[in-house]
């Protein structure tokens, strides 16, 4: 059972990332200080402190959310897709298309956080719940008989996902203009993975 003390400070936690992320999106990661957060909060920066060791911290809780809740979306899409190989298909222009309709977690996912987690700890984050859904993906074709053969699904899984980030990576900093084209891109190298 959740003690209130509990209840307030994960109430405290998420009202951090909540401010976090406007800030993020609205100004950018190097200009939010811990000052800047916690009056934008409404707290004090003992309270950031508390939950948070550094706006790294933050970040990374920024992105993790982002990120959670950017999968919830694409898998979402996904499920007008009955059939795998389309919702497979699919995969890279619903992911785009969410991506445009919430230019914050296009923000954060693909400007932001790289820049200020670095390559490797912005990937660890990324990885978790993407990586999952394309991997799910693959898997069902190929137990279906639908996956090209030769076609391991989870070392493809991450050589995909490294295509989608950089595709969300390029529309992100064009403000979108390359979107139509990175889908088809991303349409056409899932097409040659099928059988």
């Amino acid at each position: 059972m959740t003690t209130l003390r509990q209840a307030q400070a994960q109430a405290t936690r998420e009202r951090l990332i909540e401010v976090a992320t406007r800030l993020f999106a609205a100004d950018g990661y190097a200009a939010v200080t811990t000052t800047t957060l916690s009056e934008a909060a409404g707290m004090t920066r003992g309270a950031l402190y508390h939950h948070f060791a550094n706006m790294g911290e933050v970040m990374a809780a920024v992105l993790a959310r982002s990120e959670r809740a950017l999968v919830e979306r694409v898998a979402h899409a996904l499920d007008g897709h009955p059939e795998p190989g389309a919702k497979f298909l699919a995969l890279g222009p619903s992911l785009l298309r969410v991506l445009a309709e919430d230019p914050t977690t296009q923000r954060i996912v693909f400007l932001e956080a790289p820049a200020a987690l670095g390559w490797t700890r912005w990937r660890a984050i990324d990885e978790g719940r993407s990586l999952a859904l394309i991997a799910g993906l693959l898997t069902e074709l190929r137990e279906r008989g639908q996956l090209a053969e030769g076609v391991d699904p989870h070392l493809t899984a991450q050589l995909l996902l490294g295509a989608i980030n950089e595709a969300g990576m390029r529309v992100a900093a064009t403000d979108g203009r390359d979107r139509a084209a990175a889908a088809t891109q991303l349409t056409l190298l899932c097409r040659g993975l099928l059988a």
